[in-house]
């Protein structure tokens, strides 16, 4: 608040001072006062009143802009109250009152919608566990009795475990503290999990992986990062070339250096797919977005690569890709050192 502005919003009060000192010079003029008494009475009335506004300004002024500096250092504006004491003036006191009362508000929604997120979470995962057992006796089933049909039969309840892995990372994703751990890994024994996990996909899309150097540690969690190579695994089978010949997937890694002293491994997942549209690379991360191939293969959600992002932001591993339509894709993982991390 600048004492401008201060002395704006006291205009009307010190208007009528000013007007009240003016009629009592006058009036002692009137009686024979002699002028240099009334100057300076008035004189010292008019320094008193200065006085008194710079002190009260300056008062208000430190209040005011404890809570604008809050404001603009929160990123949980509602959390003010709690880190600025209450002020000593009637203004500044309702004022703080009533931010209070908005602030508490604000923490109790907070609170339930947080609750909220808790309980439709734990029903996700509940669900998701709990639709593991069809799923496993369907597969019993489809195993014991062999024959074409039941085999693409078997084939969608494979596409449809995947897309139940998804929903229940995406219920993990929004929560840190739940089935995560960053730790020393072996990244070509995840690779080959993943390959495991996925090979019903690539075999039906006839894609064959090529496996390169991968005897590299990284620091992820294995988990997830399974899950994430399994996903670019998978719209590497989905979107495979539309010639009649097989396809491919090269998996290696690599060390990069990033900077002075300062390296990371990274494992590029490079296929020869349909390839994405130029148009379509910067927003392929995005949550829900398809793009031109996800109108053409009418199987896409548009939420495997967000999934991917998302948990390689968690586990502080960079990942992007690159591609140029009809030639194929390559999705990148990057970890870094584990003292870049510290």
């Amino acid at each position: 608040m600048s004492f401008g502005a201060y002395i704006a919003d006291r205009l009307v009060p010190l208007v009528v001072g000013a007007v009240a000192l003016a009629f009592c010079a006058l009036v002692m003029t009137v009686y024979g006062l002699d002028l240099a008494a009334t100057g300076f009475v008035c004189g010292v009335l008019v320094l008193a009143a200065a006085v008194a506004l710079l002190l009260d300004w300056l008062h208000r002024r430190a209040f005011y802009q404890r809570i604008s500096d809050m404001l603009d250092s929160l990123d949980e504006t509602y959390l003010t109250t709690e880190l600025v004491g209450r002020p000593g003036f009637l203004e500044g006191e309702l004022f703080y009152d009533a931010l209070d009362r908005e602030s508490k508000a604000m923490r109790d929604r907070i609170a339930a919608a947080r609750r909220r997120s808790r309980e439709y979470r734990e029903y996700v995962e509940t669900w998701v566990h709990e639709i593991k057992t069809p799923i496993a006796a369907a597969r019993l089933i489809a195993k014991n009795n062999p024959s074409p049909v039941v085999d693409s039969i078997d084939a969608e309840v494979d596409a449809i475990e995947g897309y139940v892995e998804q929903a229940l990372y995406y219920s993990r994703g929004t929560s840190l503290e739940r089935d995560f751990q960053i730790r020393e890994v072996d990244l070509g024994e995840v690779v080959r999990d993943a390959l495991r996990h996925k090979a019903r996909a690539l075999i039906g899309a006839r894609v064959a992986p090529e496996l390169g150097e991968l005897s590299f540690t990284v620091h992820a969690d294995p988990k997830w990062l399974a899950f994430v190579i399994g996903q670019a695994l998978v719209n590497s089978a989905k979107y495979r070339g539309e010639g009649d010949g097989r396809g491919r997937v090269r998996i290696f890694a690599e060390r990069r250096e990033t900077g002075l002293d300062a390296w990371e491994t990274v494992l590029a997942l490079e296929d020869d797919g349909v390839g994405i549209p130029a148009a379509d690379v910067g927003r392929v991360f995005d949550k829900g977005f398809t793009g031109e191939n996800g109108r053409r293969f009418a199987r896409s959600t548009g939420m495997g690569l967000y999934l991917v992002r998302e948990l390689c932001e968690k586990m502080g591993v960079r990942t992007w890709l690159e591609s140029v339509e009809g030639k194929g894709t390559t999705v990148y993982l990057g970890f870094p050192d584990m003292a870049e991390r510290a």
